[in-house]
Order: C-alpha cells, then structure tokens, then sequence
C-alpha cells in the first residue's frame, strides 16, 4: 500500500471518529450541502423531481477565486491552467407545500494559459472539429449563466419547467487574436405520478447552441496557418490556412426516465437518451458547411437505497456515447457559392463509462458519508482513410468522506477528503506519419503521453458556517485544495477559495 493511500484512510478513520463526538449540525445546510445527494444527480434533471429534492429553503451568495497549474499541459487544446473568479446567487424556495422555485445566476471571468491548438471555446464538445494552429497562448475569458425553474404538485401529479442560459466570450489580445463568442439555451418540462410506492417520471429537453469564431493577425510579418482538423490529427486541407472566419450551428433533445421511490427507500432508476449535432460552417466561404458532428448518448442509473439515521446506497452507473462525424466534399467556386458533392462518414468515437457506487453514513450527533466507486472507462477513436486510430482504456478507484459537524450553536463545520486512482490497461496509437504534419505528429505524441499515463488525485475540502445572531442568516469561508500526480512525472495543483453568505 502506496503512502498517500495510508495517508488518505488514516485520514477518513480522523473524520469518522471526530464525527461521533460532535453535535448536532445545522439541519438545513446538511440537507442540502449532504453528500447522499450525489446520486440523485441524475434524477434532478427531470423538473417536476427537483421540485420535491428538499424540505427546506435555502439560498447562498458567494465570491469565489479557483486556480490551477500545471507543470505540463496533459491536453495541449485545454492548457496549463486557469485564474478565475466568479460571483454567485443560487436559491432553492418552498413557496408551499405543492409548489417550489430554484434558480441560479452566475458571472465569471479569468484566463486560460498556455492553450495550443485550438482557437475555439469548448474544446471537449465540438472536438475533433475545431479551429487550431501552433502557436496559441493565453485567453481571457467571461461567462454568463442564468437559471430558474418552477415545479407543482397536483395531487399525485407534479409538473415542472426549467431554463438554463449560458453566453460565454473567449478571446486573446496578441496574435493570433483568437475570438469566440458562445450561446448556449437548454429547456426541460418534465411530469412525474405517484403510484403507491414509487414516482415515475419522464422529462423532455431540448437544447439550442451556436459559436461564432475568428482568428486575426497584426502583425506586419505575418500569420500562420489555422487548420481546419478532422479527427486524431487529420486536416481538412483544402480549407486551412486562411479561413479563419467560423460559426457552429447545433443543439438538440434528451429523454428522461426517472423511478424513484416515494419514501426514499427502495429502487430506483434513471434513463437517459439523447442526441445532438454540432456543424461547423465557413462564414467567410458564403456560409459553406465542412463539417457536421454527431453525438448518441444512452445511459442508464440503477441501485437500491435506505435512508434514515443510517444512510445507505448501493447503485450501477453505465453510459456510451457515440460520435460520428460527417465532412462535405466540395467541388470548385462558381459565383462564390461551393456545391457539395457528397458527404462521408469519417470520424468514429465510442467510450463506455461504466461504473459502481456505495454511499454510507450516519446522521445522528454529526452527518458523516463515506463514498466509493470503482469504475472502467473506455475511449476508441477513428479516422477513416487514410486510417488512424486512437484508443485508450482505462479502470479507475475513488474514495471520499464528509463530515458536517456543529461547532457551536452558532458554528457548522464541513470537512471532506478524496483520493482516486486511475490506471491505464490497454492503449493503442497509429497514423500515417508521411501523410501527417509535422507539427501535428508533436501534438498527437504529446496528448498520447499523456492519455495512457496513470493517475492519482488527492482533494480537501474545509467549510465554516457562522449564524449571524437570532437570524437565519450566516457566513461561510471555503478552502479546497487538490493535486494530480501523473506518472509522466508531472502534476496538477488547485486551489479554490470560497467567501459568502447563506439564508
């Protein structure tokens, strides 16, 4: 047993002991700060559930500053770190017993560092069509997010509607000037019925997002190339180099499917189906589209729970998604409008995630749980002709605790612990070096290095919570702190802090 497990069990033990001699928490920061609500993550997505997720009011206001480093970037597309701060209002209010309000307002703004290959905003949901070059840099950025829903009851009928909004706006001041611009709107209306013992539920969602991208040069000697990629390291080159004018038009729907038992003990299941494409178009080209990318999602939540004075819940965790990518092949200029000829399948990606998860605790004179999850994730890539091939697969362990103890009358304190491994079983890596940039083979052998290196991850998290006199009002300050340890011989530092008040 390696030193940093013994160190992260011997501290788990500390909390669980402390936990038995304290006294009683703040009754409602635990229900909605407990850690028991992880797995109802999924069950919350349907409004007319989240409606019925609390007993209690709670509202918080928060500043919060999050950094974090890395000695080297593990995806050369996300960077070295970030500098963020951010203001946030999220409220949760029982108007009365058959109908309930929630929203969210947030605005953050920071800088993304040392980011190359890729001049878009977010990389990881319209990748591997994106627009990158090799030289990048640091980016400002700002993100708006706005959210509200509303849930009723109506006898054994519950109905519920929720928005969400996010506009983001990513850009860099020297060359190359990369600017991206996001909008992205999700809607949900879900219904549920209460049987005899359980809710049965279904929810509708449907989403809409564009991004408009450019990339300018100032300077009098020059510009580089901005590559249009395809897929693990492919570039569509017939229109790289100087089309730096994009947009992505995309969005789409998502089913849900929720059991959940009415007093908390029993089965439970959620199901999740979606789809939603992503077509990436050259403004600058008359409005010609390269590309269009689709993405499947089937995933499935299913376990058993009891929940009381003793806590616990034994629940199966599985998702696949797939993409697909499609590029247009394009004939010759007539009157600046390019017809398609045919479009083709050249993009493949399949990953399964699938895992295992018990939640234990106890909520008498303190509120303590002890999480585990043992998973297996598995991620195939493909490009068609000429053919190249990315896969990785990995397993991976999680353990966490959390206890919300009483200090005082006035006082509530919050400790958390967590540490994870995630280890590579198989990994595999081909392309066509002589049909293959030289700048891009640099790039794919460096993410490579990375995505089948192995990894450990140890978090702490500590919270205070004073009440302000006889109010229900109260201050808190937070800490978290974490570091990944790579087996590349690299890491990752963070470091989060938190000051806010709550009603």
């Amino acid at each position: 047993m390696s030193i940093q497990l013994r160190y992260i069990i011997t501290s788990l033990c500390i909390m669980v002991v402390t936990s038995l001699m304290a006294a009683t928490p703040d009754s409602v920061l635990t229900e909605h700060q407990i850690v028991w609500n992880l797995q109802n993550a999924e069950t919350w997505k349907n409004p007319s559930l989240h409606g019925q997720a609390f007993k209690t009011a709670y509202s918080q206001l928060e500043l919060s500053a999050n950094y974090t480093n890395q000695t080297e970037a593990f995806t050369l597309q996300k960077g070295t770190g970030t500098t963020l701060y951010s203001i946030e209002a999220d409220t949760y209010l029982r108007i009365s017993d058959r109908s309930t309000v929630w929203g969210k307002a947030s605005y953050l703004t920071g800088k993304n560092r040392n980011i190359k290959w890729c001049s878009v905003s977010d990389y990881d949901l319209i990748e591997p069509y994106i627009l990158a070059d090799t030289m990048g840099g640091d980016t400002k950025c700002e993100r708006y997010l706005f959210e509200g829903g509303y849930a009723a009851k109506l006898g054994r009928l519950h109905l519920g509607g929720e928005m969400v909004f996010r506009a983001e706006h990513e850009y860099r001041t020297i060359d190359p000037r990369m600017r991206a611009i996001v909008t992205d709107l999700t809607l949900r209306g879900g219904a549920a019925y209460k049987t005899s013992t359980h809710l049965l539920g279904v929810a509708a969602e449907v989403n809409i997002y564009k991004q408009t991208d450019d990339v300018a040069f100032y300077r009098e000697t020059g510009v580089i190339p901005e590559f249009q990629m395809t897929g693990v390291g492919a570039i569509y080159v017939r229109f790289s180099g100087e089309v730096n004018n994009l947009y992505f038009n995309g969005g789409g729907a998502q089913l849900y499917l929720n059991a959940q038992p009415c007093a908390n003990n029993g089965i439970f299941a959620n199901i999740t189906i979606g789809e939603h494409r992503y077509e990436r178009i050259a403004a600058s080209l008359n409005s010609l589209p390269l590309t269009k990318l689709y993405r499947e999602e089937l995933s499935l939540q299913t376990g058993w729970r009891k929940s009381g004075k003793t806590n616990l819940a034994i629940y199966a965790n599985a998702q696949y998604v797939r993409r697909l990518g499609n590029e247009n092949i394009v004939g010759s200029s007539l009157s600046n409008n390019y017809p398609i000829l045919t479009t083709l399948t050249m993009y493949k990606n399949n990953i399964i995630d699938a895992c295992m998860n018990i939640i234990y605790g106890q909520c008498r004179n303190a509120n303590w749980h002890v999480v585990m999850k043992m998973g297996y994730i598995q991620n195939r890539e493909k490009y068609v002709e000429p053919e190249r091939k990315q896969n990785i697969s990995r397993m991976y362990g999680i353990l966490s605790a959390q206890n919300i103890t009483a200090l005082s009358r006035k006082g509530t304190l919050t400790c958390a612990l967590t540490g994870g491994y995630h280890k590579n079983l198989d990994s595999y890596f081909s392309i066509p070096v002589l049909s293959t940039e030289a700048a891009t083979i640099t790039m794919l052998n460096h993410n490579f290095r990375y995505l089948k290196a192995d990894y450990t991850v140890v978090n702490a998290q500590i919270r205070y919570d004073h009440n302000i006199g006889i109010t229900h009002y109260a201050i808190f300050c937070e800490l978290n702190g974490g570091v990944t340890l790579c087996s590349e011989n690299e890491h990752k530092q963070q470091l989060i802090t938190k000051l806010g008040i709550t009603f």
